[in-house]
C-alpha cells in the first residue's frame, strides 16, 4: 500500500441505496385517536373506567361557572357529578 492510497479520503457507503423507491417512500401517517395515554391502572381515573364516557355539552359560559361554584361550596367535588346526578334524577322521575 502506497503512502498516497492510505491518505486518500474513503469512499463511504450508504447502507441504503439513494435511488432506492423504499428508501424515498415517506411513513404513512398515524391513525389519530381521542385517547389519552393511560396511567398505571388503580389510579380510578375516570376515562379509564369503561363505565363512563366523555359527553360534550355546550352551554352558556355564566350558567356553568355559576353552577360548578355553587357545586364546590356544597361539598361537591367536580361538575362531572353534577351533571351525573341531575341525569340520573331525570330517568328515574
Amino acid at each position: 500500500m502506497s503512502l498516497a492510497s492510505s491518505l486518500a479520503p474513503r469512499e463511504h457507503k450508504s447502507e441504503t441505496p439513494l435511488h432506492s423507491t423504499e428508501a424515498a417512500k415517506p411513513e404513512p401517517p398515524r391513525a389519530r385517536t381521542a385517547h389519552k395515554a393511560l396511567p398505571s391502572s388503580g389510579t380510578g381515573a375516570k376515562y379509564t373506567d369503561p363505565d363512563f364516557m366523555q359527553l360534550k355539552v355546550y352551554v352558556r359560559r355564566k350558567t356553568k361557572t355559576a353552577a360548578a361554584r355553587k357545586w364546590e361550596d356544597g361539598g361537591g367535588r367536580e361538575l362531572s357529578e353534577l351533571i351525573e346526578t341531575l341525569l340520573s334524577q331525570y330517568l328515574s322521575s
